[in-house]
């Protein structure tokens, strides 16, 4: 009942929209001819004698001039009318805040441990103060933030709370409401409590072209831990932005999700999930699939290969793979040849690591001399005067630059 009432204000104020665009057009029309016939009943324009002689043009301007007076009065009570409401909304607020949070603390710093029949009085008196959706969705919003940010008993009983409010309705209709802000209200709660039975809908959510509802979707289904695999992203052929990847990444890193398979985020067709699979291979050192890494180094999508290429250097360990970072080294991006320039300086065979570093100073862009430079401080001081008197006059400059910032 509550989802079909949250729809019919949704769709009632876009009709009421719509009916003020129809009323304008038909009295665009009304305004220049003498009568409208409509079966039985007649409209006569009782303006018509005064505009007929008037021509169009200026009686179209003189009917634009009037819906703009009235559009004018009308934007201007609306304003009025929603600076008083949300004064008054504020005021409610700080008063509803007040009270949910002193009843809270109550509830879960007791001076003396509550029995079952306080622990009722208790409820009751919260339930009491929540009178309308607004003050349950601030209720909730608070106790929602107080479970996110504690553990423990503290955690328990703000779990134990929220299911004797009996939520699961109002939650429901949350989520499946046609408003943003209820959706995002409604995922928040879910994810924080954890509440089972949401899923399928909250998965239609990830395909929403809201960017901060889909993102929130994703985290709702990585903090239910029901699709801790993460093959729901594939399943779903979901679409990812870079935003999402980070979000998914740190929230994979806070909840500590192990379960992951990787090989198979890896193998998508998605260019954004398998990116996905690799930077997680790389934060999990996850050396088990440095084969499958080393093939997607050279991917048609810059994203897929320029990851594969940073993670391959974090897990290679061996000389043949120092070799292979070597050959690869001009034809991959510069973000990669930076990698590849820090990884090859920490080689036990340090005339490997010369010589490479070397043909980076000779060879390479400014940015890359100067770390090359400054790497070759710690493994060959003596080559730093040959380049300080180099002809070269941009090697000159990169080691002045790296001297400087030594000194």
């Amino acid at each position: 009942m509550k989802t079909l009432t949250k729809y019919l204000k949704f769709w009632s104020v876009r009709l009421f929209f719509l009916l003020i665009i129809g009323l304008i057009a038909f009295g665009g029309y009304f305004y220049s001819v003498p009568q409208i016939n409509a079966g039985n009943v007649i409209l006569i324009n009782p303006f018509y004698n005064q505009s007929e002689n008037i021509p169009t043009w200026l009686y179209e301007v003189d009917y634009f001039i009037f819906i703009f007076l009235v559009t004018s009065v009308l934007i201007i009570f609306m304003i009025l009318y929603y600076n008083a409401n949300k004064s008054k909304e504020e005021k409610i607020d700080k008063e509803h805040m007040i009270t949910f949070v002193e009843k809270i603390f109550f509830f879960l710093y007791p001076v003396e441990e509550y029995n079952e029949k306080q622990k009722k009085n208790q409820l009751n008196g919260i339930k009491k103060d929540l009178t309308n959706d607004h003050s349950k969705q601030l209720f909730l919003n608070t106790l929602r933030k107080i479970h996110a940010q504690t553990t423990g008993l503290v955690s328990e009983k703000t779990a134990y709370l929220s299911k004797e409010i009996n939520y699961t309705n109002f939650i429901r209709a949350n989520l499946y409401s046609p408003y943003f802000s209820d959706n995002l209200f409604a995922l928040k709660v879910i994810g924080d409590f954890q509440l089972k039975g949401y899923e399928k809908h909250i998965l239609k959510l990830t395909k929403r072209k809201n960017g901060v509802l889909h993102s929130e979707a994703i985290v709702t289904l990585l903090k239910l831990k029901i699709y801790d695999n993460l093959l729901f992203l594939i399943d779903i052929n979901m679409e990812l932005s870079i935003w999402d990847l980070n979000i998914i990444i740190k929230t994979v890193q806070e909840l500590n999700i192990l379960n992951i398979d990787y090989l198979s985020l890896i193998q998508s067709e998605t260019a954004e999930i398998s990116a996905l699979g690799i930077i997680l291979v790389r934060l999990r050192n996850k050396s088990d699939f440095k084969s499958e890494i080393k093939l997607k180094i050279g991917s048609a999508n810059p994203l897929v290969s320029e990851e594969a290429c940073i993670t391959y250097c974090y897990l290679a360990n061996c000389v043949e793979e120092y070799a292979y970072l070597i050959e690869i080294f001009n034809i991959v991006s510069e973000k990669s040849q930076s990698t590849i320039i820090s990884k090859i300086a920490t080689t036990q065979d340090k005339t490997v690591s010369v010589k490479f570093l070397n043909f980076v100073v000779n060879n390479q862009p400014f940015s890359q001399k100067v770390e090359a430079i400054r790497l070759l401080l710690d493994l060959d001081i003596n080559v730093i005067s040959e380049f300080r008197n180099s002809e070269n006059l941009v090697i000159r400059q990169s080691c002045y630059q790296v001297l400087d910032i030594n000194l």
